[in-house]
């Protein structure tokens, strides 16, 4: 079986997981695992996201008490799509193995009205369906990533016009200082739009390029460039509004960068 087929029998039984019901999950679960261990290219991606991973203290982490109620939790997926497929599959594994109580689990960490329907509900799409479209996102780019290693290199753009490289390293002028600690706060309410996305449902092409929208504005507040910020979130602000029924923070960025003069 070729490595798109051993993906596309990964997600197959994913998908199984995520739709079926709470009574039927040990079995839809199982299958699953079988399906991982006979698909070395997706053990492979696993592996190399679980290398170095401290599972307890990204359990920890992700797992917080409610401010509404402290006889439950709430889950928080981890910023780093590796550490969240990582601590996913792991609780899984703990799951199918009898270390976790499923049933115990969902009424502690999503608890919802406190059904089995409910938490099952809730449990399949805030935390196996982003697992699941991050495994499918990062195969998609690997693939990507060899089939660019194929190809002819071509002169870089830095190479062709080095007068660019020079304007890359200029220093901003005064005027264009933006305010870091704004610029880190923005930076994790867009970890959170990642997360919400990953568990949108969305279509595959849409979530992609959603993702693709979200990650170049990353990309300009880590280049702390006042021009690029407010080109990036311009581009995000229209992909959120193409999306209403995401929960992302469109209005919440908007208003941290316009108080700090950044918009």
């Amino acid at each position: 079986m070729d490595e798109r087929k051993q993906l596309n029998a990964f997600l197959e039984k994913a998908d199984e997981l995520i739709e079926s019901k709470y009574i039927f999950a040990d079995a839809k679960l199982a299958g699953l695992l079988k399906t991982v261990a006979v698909s070395p290219a997706v053990v492979s991606l696993l592996e190399s996201c679980l290398k170095d991973f401290d599972f307890e203290k990204v359990f920890t982490e992700s797992f917080v008490g409610s401010e509404d109620n402290s006889l439950i939790s709430e889950y928080h997926a981890p910023a780093s799509a590796k550490d969240m497929i990582a601590l996913v599959f792991t609780v899984l594994i703990k799951i199918d193995s009898g270390e976790i109580d499923l049933g115990l689990f969902m009424k502690t960490f999503f608890y919802g009205d406190g059904s089995l329907f409910n938490s099952y509900a809730a449990f399949t799409e805030e935390f196996v369906k982003p697992f699941r479209n991050a495994v499918k996102l990062i195969f998609d780019g690997l693939e990507e990533s060899r089939f660019t290693e194929r190809m002819p290199r071509m002169p870089s753009v830095a190479q062709s016009m080095p007068s660019l490289t020079v304007m890359r390293k200029r220093k901003l002028p005064e005027d264009d200082a933006v305010d870091e600690q704004a610029i880190s706060f923005v930076r994790k309410l867009l970890k959170n739009d990642e997360s919400a996305l990953m568990a949108s449902g969305e279509k595959e092409e849409r979530l992609a390029l959603a993702l693709g929208v979200t990650s170049g504005f990353l990309s300009a507040l880590d280049e702390s460039d006042r021009l690029r910020i407010q080109t990036a979130f311009a581009g995000y602000k229209f992909m959120c509004e193409a999306l209403p029924n995401v929960p992302l923070h469109a209005e919440k960025i908007e208003k941290i960068l316009k108080e700090r003069k950044m918009l």
